[in-house]
């Protein structure tokens, strides 16, 4: 059927009264920058913040815009005035992306006064309407099409001349021409299948002390999930759409983060938000979180899920850092969707930040099961037939196939300028209004799958989504495109090949850097050796996995694509888990005897006490520091029940009297440091057995001494005695 708006016998449909009739001023600005023509330096700023209608149908008269111009330069502007102006109807994806490039001079309408001066960094409302047919001063659209439309503000700065000061341009879909005739949809129409992002703009849960409360580093999500707020749009916008319409909700496939959904969850009880310098406080969106999770829940009921790994961890990061178990992990978050919503997520399908994965990452996917990537198709390389592509350039464990994303829609959904702080993307969906308009009526080639996979942080307003939305359901009503659900996209049979996905140095460059991964590896090995070194304890239900695994969570969000372009913060995280895994090793502690030990002799053991802080067993391994005249013998590893100590006595041989400084240190069986190391006094007044051998060895050599000594008089005396029988003089011992 033809497009159902006409003067006379007018065809009403609700879905597209928001696209057809004002809105309120968006949140976001509409429409891109034009340059300055030539060497014009721009000393003025056009923000486009309302254009009425969306979409011209056969009931519009005229487009009225709205925005605000700004003197960003150094002198005053007098003469301000503003005029619209069209080029022809745009027939390629290149033209629609290139639409700051095309000539509007086809038809100009008349400038327009604003009637004010403004001095450096004063700024003004504007608007214009022209009328959509006619002849002179109008657009002058004849026929159904997207066409270019320039809002063009000129002025007159001090000591210049009048002249073009900023543009805008903005892309308009005529879908009927008033009086005239209406798009028609194709013999064959596109399939599309439209990816719904439920991430959150960065991780926020963090650790907490007792293991259970659930600790936030910041309330701004009580914010996103309550009435107005990002997330809450978002879900707002397909209930209300999908209401009376369950085809678009066919169409629909949500992508989820566990990270979120856990968040969310955790955020249904009473939960703790981390302050600066300062004690966590109560959240206050413990209301918000129960109704948006509850909305999520009736939503994703028997419809297609996608889970994104957990935190929307950057795998391609992971892989090169060799991170497998964490990786693994990341993959596992699946389940907690399954759990949270009572949907098992499709299995095996990715959809990398960036449009791509690496060759090492797509390897390590392949390994897990057959893979399918929603990619770019910028990155395909040496592409042969129809989606979905079978990617045969290495060989692999299991099979790996690309979906290419509609890359046109998709991209004009991103335009916009990130937020602050994160790497959501905002700006106005007029271009992505314009691109569907164009792929599903305007488009030369015939049929096809049309996916489409708006940015993963989407920061469009409640008015845009609700745009958007109203504009697929009623291209699916009226026979543009078909609803193909994603399922259905993924199941199909392969119709060609790639070779391989590219990953460019650009790519590279966009990930999560080494020096961050390298990071998060030691702490991980530290927190595996820390859990080969814990057991479980039949008096209690803690279980060692249940102290480490939110630590390796934490290690998930250091490496999450939110960070992308955002190290510091990355580092932060980072940080904040290696703090946290400190503080279960800092509770393993030898208890200072504060007080010199005295022993009571050369072999006396030395006695110790550990103390275990933890609510697990832990094995620990008791270190002590060579010292001269003390030698010790290693002892078997210590076995300590949760919040116990136990007192060990180490064997020692003292070979000197004195004092002695012993540093004794614990660490796990694998050799991860616990607790601080403890410096013990000991006092010895044993000679110990060296010195006993040494003394008794010289009292030997005395006794010999004398002895000698004795037996030359005895035989000086006996020879004394036989001189004298024999001479009759006297012998005098000298």
């Amino acid at each position: 059927m033809t497009w159902g708006w006409r003067l006379g016998g007018t065809l009403v449909v609700s879905g597209l009264l928001a696209l057809s009739a004002p809105v309120a001023t968006a949140a976001q600005p509409i429409g891109q920058p034009v340059p300055p023509v030539g060497d014009t330096q721009s000393s003025m700023s056009l923000q486009v913040t309302s254009l009425t209608p969306r979409i011209v149908t056969a009931g519009t008269g005229t487009v009225t815009v709205e925005g605000k111009v700004t003197n960003t330069g150094d002198r005053r502007i007098d003469q301000i005035r503003v005029r619209l102006q069209r080029g022809d109807a745009m027939d390629s994806d290149k033209a629609l992306r290139d639409i700051q490039g095309q000539n509007t001079d086809v038809a100009i309408g008349g400038f327009q006064n604003i009637g004010k001066t403004l001095e450096p960094g004063d700024s003004t409302e504007v608007s214009v309407s022209i009328a959509v047919t006619g002849d002179r001063g109008t657009l002058r659209i004849t026929e159904p099409g997207v066409y270019p439309l320039l809002v063009n503000v000129n002025g007159r700065p001090d000591f210049s001349s009048q002249a073009r000061l900023a543009a805008v341009s903005v892309p308009l879909p005529v879908m009927s021409v008033p009086g005239g005739s209406a798009a028609s949809p194709k013999p064959g129409p596109p399939e599309v299948s439209l990816l719904w992002p439920l991430l959150d703009e960065r991780p926020r849960q963090l650790p907490s002390s007792d293991g259970t409360t659930t600790l936030l580093a910041d309330d701004d999500l009580a914010d996103s999930l309550a009435v107005g707020g990002r997330l809450f749009n978002l879900v707002n916008a397909v209930r209300t759409a999908t209401a009376t319409d369950t085809e678009l909700l066919r169409s629909i496939c949500f992508v989820i983060d566990p990270d979120l959904l856990a968040t969310v969850v955790g955020m249904t009880r009473p939960y703790q938000v981390q302050v600066a310098n300062g004690p966590a406080t109560a959240g206050r969106g413990e209301q918000a979180a129960t109704d948006w999770l509850e909305r999520v829940r009736e939503l994703a009921r028997g419809h297609c899920v996608v889970a994104v790994p957990y935190a929307d961890a950057d795998l391609v990061a992971l892989s090169r850092a060799g991170a497998v178990d964490l990786a693994q992990l990341a993959l596992a978050g699946a389940s907690i969707v399954n759990e949270q919503l009572g949907v098992q997520p499709m299995k095996n399908v990715y959809w990398p930040a960036g449009g791509s994965f690496d060759q090492r990452t797509l390897l390590d996917l392949a390994n897990v099961g057959s893979a399918t990537v929603l990619a770019d198709p910028a990155h395909l390389q040496r592409v042969e037939g129809r989606a979905p592509y079978t990617v045969n350039g290495s060989p692999t464990a299991n099979p790996i196939r690309a979906l290419p994303v509609d890359s046109l829609i998709s991209d004009a959904l991103a335009t916009g300028t990130p937020a602050p702080d994160t790497d959501a993307t905002g700006g106005s969906v007029q271009n992505g209004l314009a691109a569907l308009a164009y792929r599903a009526a305007f488009d030369r080639r015939d049929g096809g799958q049309v996916l489409i996979a708006p940015p993963r942080r989407w920061l469009a307003s409640s008015t845009e989504l609700d745009q958007f939305l109203a504009l697929t359901r009623q291209l699916i009503d009226d026979g543009f495109v078909t609803a193909l659900p994603l399922e259905q996209l993924v199941a199909a049979p392969d119709g060609g090949t790639v070779e391989t996905l590219a990953f460019t140095p650009q790519d590279s460059a966009q990930e999560i850097p080494t020096q961050v991964t390298a990071e998060v590896m030691r702490i991980n090995a530290t927190k595996r050796d820390l859990l080969d070194a814990m057991a479980d304890d039949n008096t209690n239900s803690v279980d060692p996995a249940d102290l480490l695994t939110p630590i390796q969570y934490g290690l998930l969000r250091a490496v999450s694509t939110a960070w992308r372009g955002h190290v510091q913060e990355a580092t932060e995280t980072v940080g904040f888990m290696e703090g946290r895994l400190d503080g279960l090793r800092d509770v393993v502690v030898v208890n200072d005897p504060a007080r010199p030990l005295s022993l009571a002799s050369g072999d006396s053991p030395i006695p110790i006490r550990v103390y275990n802080g933890l609510p697990v067993t832990i094995v620990v391994r008791v270190n002590m520091s060579p010292v001269l005249g003390l030698r010790t013998e290693a002892i078997q590893d210590i076995r300590i029940p949760p919040l116990s100590s136990t007192q060990r006595y180490i064997p020692a041989e003292v070979s000197r009297s004195g004092r002695f400084s012993v540093d004794i240190r614990l660490t796990t069986p694998g050799g991860t440091p616990l607790g601080k190391t403890v410096r013990l006094e000991l006092n010895s007044t044993s000679y110990g057995i060296i010195s006993v051998a040494v003394t008794g060895t010289a009292g030997a050599v005395l006794v010999l001494l004398v002895g000698f000594r004795i037996f030359r008089r005895v035989r000086a005396a006996r020879a004394g005695e036989a001189a004298g029988t024999g001479s009759g003089e006297e012998i005098v011992e000298p």
